[in-house]
């Protein structure tokens, strides 16, 4: 049965470059800003006891600004046959995602996946065959893509673009990965709704869906996946912490982060992306007012 998905796909087969202004805090908004880029699925399974091939995949962004206008985002697959980080992608170098979706239907699509089978085993000659032992070795680890994406406020400013790469896997698989989320930001071990006090240090506590941390399988055995997070904030407040993580299975960790507030009265945006380690992403943003 393991050798369907490789014939289905050997059949299909026939047929942060990021820009703004230096010295700004990883954790501060003051330019269009994407804090998060999420794959659903987060990767490309390919089934070895059926042979099906993944469906489509749809990518969103958390893009923000300092003042809350709408962001444009598009994506492209970047070719492989260039360097993906090098600018021109989207561009040149990338075939257009059109609505944010990758599709395995699209023929654009396959001559890259194409092109990425060829790199993960170069000694299989200039046509990749999903069946060649290295190439099934290959698979089951994870094939990467690259994905571009830019985001524009259509100010045509430095500061109104940032373009980036986000890297996604072709997996063979029957247990895929799938995306974190967090269901609450706490304050005070109540949920963030404040108004929070002026000039003062308060902490955040992230609370995770059920089963969001997922138990994988791992060379040395079963784990559960670490997930950590990135806290970021508008206004003229302080991100203390901008990395947390949860401790799991005896590794150590603390979910939380500590935000001095504003001096002033203000309202604020607190957003918290989640990450699984493995490609899986998402988060949650609370808009809260800083003092009376």
């Amino acid at each position: 049965m393991r050798a369907r998905v490789f014939i289905t796909l050997a059949a299909l087969l026939g047929a942060n470059l990021g820009c703004g202004p230096d010295f700004e805090l990883q954790s501060e908004i003051r330019r269009v800003r994407v804090l998060g880029i999420r794959a659903e699925p987060p990767e490309l399974v390919l089934n070895p006891d059926t042979g099906e091939l993944p469906g489509p995949m749809s990518f969103s962004a958390l893009a923000v600004t300092p003042d809350a206008r709408p962001v444009t985002v598009t994506y492209a697959l970047c070719r492989l046959d260039g360097n993906p980080y090098d600018g021109r992608c989207p561009g040149e170098a990338g075939v257009a995602l059109q609505g944010g979706v990758l599709s395995l239907q699209d023929p654009q699509v396959q001559a890259v996946l194409a092109q990425a089978l060829t790199a993960a085993n170069p000694n299989g000659g200039p046509t990749p065959n999903p069946d060649d032992p290295r190439t099934r070795e290959a698979l089951e680890k994870g094939i990467p893509l690259f994905v571009g994406y830019e985001a524009s406020d259509g100010s045509g400013t430095p500061e109104g673009v940032e373009r980036g790469i986000r890297q996604v896997l072709v997996r063979s698989t029957t247990a895929p990965n799938h995306n974190p989320a967090v269901a609450d930001i706490l304050w005070n071990d109540a949920p963030l709704v404040g108004p929070l006090p002026v000039d003062a240090e308060v902490v955040f506590r992230p609370v995770l869906t059920e089963g969001s941390a997922e138990v994988y399988a791992a060379e040395d055995g079963p784990r559960t996946e670490q997930v950590f997070y990135s806290w970021f904030a508008s206004g003229d407040g302080e991100v203390k912490e901008f990395r947390s993580q949860e401790p799991v299975d005896g590794r150590p960790g603390d979910p939380t982060s500590k935000y001095e507030t504003p001096d002033k009265a203000q309202r604020i945006s607190v957003w918290v992306v989640v990450r699984d380690g493995r490609g899986g992403v998402g988060w949650l943003q609370r808009d809260v007012d800083v003092g009376p």
